[in-house]
């Protein structure tokens, strides 16, 4: 049957997307994978050895197996790189919020926490169901993420002082030792707005190849710390408490804010680099402009935790968003 393909609208991954439609009408979503990076995250991880499996395939039949929302794979060409998916549309959160009224985006959070709240229900004492369960955050992840930020923002946009590259590290390796001490569960890795679907009205789950074992606050602070939507305080403090209350987190609210703030400034930064690197590297300056929303929720964070304090002044020294 003939197919007619229409380039789709990229984002940050090196994996393009086009829609397929055949003769009778209906649509799928080609994912062309890039040369050479058919087996491996873009990013380190502790993954012990090369996958037998493309980590999309592997993760979406896991997902798919705990009756998560995720799209069909329709076929595998392995030969041109390519996956044929279950077309979605083309509402994400994200646009759904913009055109919605803010009075109505609770509920839209609600739903969205309530799936992240499934997710981290799966079982993960069986890793050699999914390659998600054999690899987690670790000290190298963490550590090489924070590393991330000062090399493409700092460096890129500054001439800071060699010792400083030295007290960055050590401040930011305080952080890391927080997080490592936090249980493990299912993490998406990147659940906010631009990979959720909204198909008439359920969300649906896409860009999970990167899912890996890691604190509980991660994809929460993902959805609630997005770059691309700005909730206010109120609405997050409230949120949080929606994901205490639903999910029993045990520990209590404070020691749960702590984390999701380390994890805010952990993952914003990475973002912030990310995003420079993106320009630099990738010649797409698309994302430069939620670099501001990134770090407000940086120096939010780090202005609530005060035992963070050199690390604020020390990046008030390089950072405008933060002084």
């Amino acid at each position: 049957m003939k197919e007619v393909l229409q380039k789709l609208h990229g984002d940050a991954s090196t994996r393009t997307y086009s829609r397929g439609k055949r003769e009778d009408g209906s649509t799928f979503i080609v994912m062309q994978m890039p040369a050479g990076k058919m087996s491996v995250s873009e990013e380190i991880t502790n993954l012990k050895e090369r996958p037998r499996e493309l980590p999309f395939l592997n993760i979406a039949r896991f997902l798919r197996s705990h009756d998560l929302p995720v799209p069909e794979v329709l076929e595998f060409r392995e030969k041109e790189g390519q996956i044929l998916l279950e077309d979605l549309g083309d509402s994400t959160l994200e646009t759904v919020l913009h055109q919605a009224e803010q009075r109505n985006w609770k509920g839209w959070y609600q739903k969205a926490i309530d799936l992240l709240i499934r997710i981290q229900s799966i079982p993960i004492n069986r890793p050699a169901d999914c390659i998600a369960l054999q690899r987690s955050f670790d000290a190298t992840l963490y550590n090489w993420e924070f590393d991330h930020f000062w090399e493409y923002y700092v460096e890129k946009v500054s001439r800071p002082a060699s010792s400083d590259r030295g007290l960055f590290e050590a401040e930011t390796r305080k952080i890391t030792k927080v997080l490592l001490g936090e249980p493990l569960v299912f993490t998406h890795r990147d659940f906010q707005s631009r990979n959720l679907m909204v198909q008439e009205e359920r969300l649906r789950l896409i860009d999970f190849q990167d899912a890996l074992l890691g604190p509980a606050a991660y994809d929460l602070v993902a959805l609630l710390r997005d770059s691309y939507i700005e909730l206010d305080g109120k609405m997050v403090d409230q949120l949080i408490g929606y994901y205490l209350e639903k999910r029993a987190e045990p520990g209590g609210l404070e020691s749960f804010k702590r984390v999701f703030d380390y994890l805010t400034i952990q993952r914003k930064l990475k973002d912030a680099g990310r995003f420079v690197y993106i320009d630099q590297v990738k010649q797409n300056r698309s994302f430069l402009k939620f670099i501001p929303a990134s770090l407000r929720y940086v120096k939010q964070a780090l202005e609530r935790r005060h035992e963070l304090q050199p690390l604020l002044n020390l990046l008030k020294k390089y950072v405008p968003e933060l002084q």
